[in-house]
């Protein structure tokens, strides 16, 4: 069972990583999919708490990004991307969050590095990173290495 719920999450990553990276947004239907899949996967694994958990959870990330949207610092989308992957994996959502932060960090810097390497002007203000990478990153890593 384990495994559909690795490739449930890997598809809808792949999706998102996919259309945040070609079009600049995240789908709204994508996001309510993964979601109904991470919960049917938590009921299966765990029951009726099971799914409390990965509601809780995701509400849980929600509350504590949602000022990062306010402040514009993250998009909405990133936000309910996090939230899907606190639904499918409630016990490893804050490392995966924290890993997820630590990878959009350092691709922001190889970014920064990587113009300032080939000499173009470096705009802070009209940088962008697409942010479902570093999720996906971040997640991979804490999944399979932490």
């Amino acid at each position: 069972m384990d495994w559909i719920r690795w490739a449930a999450l890997a598809g809808v990553q792949a999706r998102a990583v996919y259309t945040d990276v070609k079009r600049g947004t995240i789908e709204n239907m994508l996001i309510v999919t993964g979601l109904v899949i991470g919960l049917i996967c938590a009921g299966i694994r765990g029951g009726p708490m099971g799914c409390l958990q990965s509601v809780k959870m995701a509400g849980i990330v929600l509350a504590m990004l949602f000022l990062l949207f306010v402040m514009r610092g993250l998009g909405a989308g990133d936000i309910k991307l996090l939230c899907v992957v606190a639904a499918f994996f409630p016990d490893r959502a804050m490392t995966i969050l924290v890993t997820s932060f630590l990878a959009g960090g350092l691709l922001a810097i190889g970014k920064i590095a990587f113009r300032r390497i080939k000499k173009e002007k470096i705009s802070l203000r009209k940088e962008t990173i697409h942010f479902s990478v570093p999720i996906a990153l971040g997640t991979w890593i804490t999944l399979i290495w932490i």
